[in-house]
Order: structure tokens, then sequence, then C-alpha cells
């Protein structure tokens, strides 16, 4: 006879009781969420067709409404469109005209070096012609109406429908500036 030995036989894998039951709970939990899931969510849609439910004419007065308010829009478009050619025409005839943008302005007296008003932001085309010699006039005044400061931060020329930075910095000496004024100018 051939026997076996014992070092050479194979382990039978068994599950445990509880592990067994353990995972028939799991299942049955999963089942029952997955159902309970399912009755909600057939609630909801039963409550939707509840509350949405249209007679056949309701749905065709809704239908030819939709309708009359395409047609309108069409018809709309029709009368009110321009070509790209003369919407670029449209543009391009249209004069220019600056719009500060975030334009701002610092009395900037540092302990050590020159004291000078900094004029900083955007200036924005909204014309569709090209604004030329672009100019930022600064007159700033010291106490008892003292001008310290009369003279223009030179831009160039800004194309219609674009913007230009601004950051100029006009010096001047004496006390602290009371007050000033900042123009855009163009031809």
């Amino acid at each position: 006879m051939n026997e076996t030995k014992p070092s050479e036989m194979k382990p039978k894998k068994v599950v445990g009781r509880s592990v067994a039951i353990a995972l028939g709970i799991a299942c049955i939990i999963l089942i029952a969420g997955v159902g309970g899931v399912m009755a909600f969510y057939t609630m909801q849609v039963n409550s939707l067709k509840v509350n949405h439910t249209y007679t056949d004419d309701q749905y065709n007065a809704m239908q030819s409404n939709y309708q009359a308010a395409e047609n309108n829009y069409t018809n709309y478009l029709n009368d009110h469109h321009y070509t790209d050619e003369q919407y670029t025409q449209a543009i391009a005839s249209k004069p220019a005209k600056l719009v500060e943008v975030d334009l701002k302005s610092d009395d900037s007296r540092p302990f050590l070096g020159t004291d000078s008003l900094h004029v900083y932001g955007y200036l924005c085309n909204v014309g569709g012609l090209t604004a030329n010699n672009v100019k930022i006039h600064v007159v700033a005044y010291q106490s008892g109406g003292v001008v310290a400061i009369n003279t223009d931060i030179v831009l160039g020329s800004v194309a219609g429908e674009a913007w230009i930075k601004v950051d100029g910095s006009p010096t001047y000496s004496g006390s602290s500036l009371t007050s000033w004024t900042i123009s855009e100018t163009w031809s």
C-alpha cells in the first residue's frame, strides 16, 4: 500500500460558521438597501408623473406656442442681421473713445529718492478708429494752490477695440501734494 504521510497531506480550506453568517447578513442588508433605493425613486417618478401630466390639447397648445416663438425669433434674425463685412464696417467707422480702466494715482514720497505722482492702470479704446497721440494729462497741486506738476504722460496710439497699459511717475519737489487731476487726451 501507498501510505500518505501527514506532511504530504494538503489542508482543506474551511470557512468558519461565523464568517458565513456575517456574509449572509451583509448580503441581506445590501439587498434591502437596493430595494429601498428602488422604492424611493419609484415614488419620486410617480410623484413627477402626477404633478406633470397634461392633456393632449395642452401639449398641442404648448407646441403651437413654441413654434410661434421660434418663428418670431427666425423672423427677427432675418430682419436684423449683418454680414461680417457690414459689421466690420460699422465698428471701423465708430470714432475712438478712451475709457479709464482701473486707472489709479498715488503720491509717492520715498525717504530717499524723488517725490512723484505714480499714475497706473489701463486705457481702453471702445471705438473702432485708432486713438492717436494718446496722453494722460496730469496737473497736481501743493498747499496754497501751488502747481507742482503740469505735464503729460505720452502713450502713443491705441487701435480700435484695444487697450494700453498706463504706468508713469511725473516728479515734483517741495511739500506733499494736496490734490491732482488726471485726464486722457487723444486725436
